[in-house]
């Protein structure tokens, strides 16, 4: 008989499973899976019953040998979805959700500390836009795991700590939105059409605000002129024309900040570190 190609993964321990201390949460565009990566370096794929808020586990991911500091979706090929992980060793893998197999690794001195995955017009597989202990934005091919391009700063660079990605009614190119840990607000726009290998591309308006190490950076869907910022200390509003400051709301005694979206035009959600979550009407 001739030998199969069949390669069963297995992961074996003790009487007691591994520690899953986790660190970071993904789901799935179809709330179908959430994978979860955790500060021993492992990542668990979970089956999620929404109606029944229900987690099975799946399959246990093991490569990392640093904590897992963030996931992103990678996109789908082939018939199956991909997820991206990256530790704070500056390890990055690209897994095949259907086997838990790992296709792709990189190792690179960037350290990552959040990565969109988003779309761009005309352009077949989804990018990675990553931000952490460097400078600029990194762009990166999810399958590949090759960097295409990076968004730099002339003005006061900075790491920067919270980003956004948004594509104006009526525009063909894209527009990305950062602000440092210092402050500063910076605005790219970026077409598909004019990256160019190894070309930096540099803002093309940059502000300072009264923001520092912003956690969380949002545009209004329903009103892309309204921008919220959230760090440990507070949460505001902004004007995306000239990023004057609308209101701001201080955190509890005690609590931190740790993120929020909008709900409506005049409503946004916000959570802290408590695992309490507050809805503000904003005004007028």
């Amino acid at each position: 008989m001739g030998s199969l190609n069949l390669v069963v993964p297995l992961v074996m321990w003790g009487r007691e499973a591994p520690t899953h201390d986790i660190s970071c949460v993904l789901f799935t565009d179809d709330v179908q899976t959430i994978v979860t990566g955790s500060r021993d370096g492992q990542i668990c794929v979970w089956d999620f019953d929404p109606p029944k808020l229900k987690l099975t586990p799946r399959c246990l991911l093991v490569g990392h040998t640093a904590s897992v500091t963030c996931l992103a979706p990678g996109g789908e090929a082939r018939g199956t979805s991909f997820v991206v992980s990256s530790s704070e060793n500056g390890e990055m893998c690209t897994w095949d959700l259907r086997d838990g197999r790992c296709v792709e690794v990189l190792r690179s001195a960037n350290i990552h500390s959040s990565m969109k995955a988003y779309q761009m017009l005309n352009v077949e597989n989804v990018r990675l836009f990553c931000v952490g202990n460097y400078p600029e934005i990194l762009v990166y091919d999810p399958h590949t795991l090759d960097i295409l391009f990076s968004l730099a700063t002339r003005i006061q660079p900075d790491w920067i700590s919270a980003l956004h990605i948004l594509r104006p009614r009526k525009r063909t190119d894209e527009v990305v939105l950062g602000v440092t840990t210092g402050g500063w607000v910076k605005v790219w726009t970026v077409s598909e059409k004019e990256v160019r290998p190894r070309e930096p591309i540099f803002e093309h308006e940059s502000k300072i605000i009264r923001s520092l190490n912003a956690l969380c950076l949002v545009c209004c869907f329903y009103n892309e002129r309204t921008v919220l910022i959230v760090s440990q200390e507070d949460w505001q509003i902004y004007d995306a024309g000239d990023f004057s400051q609308l209101c701001r709301v201080l955190v509890n005694p005690g609590e931190r900040w740790m993120g929020g979206d909008f709900l409506a035009g005049d409503r946004v959600l916000i959570w802290n570190d408590m695992g309490r979550g507050y809805i503000y009407k904003l005004p007028t």
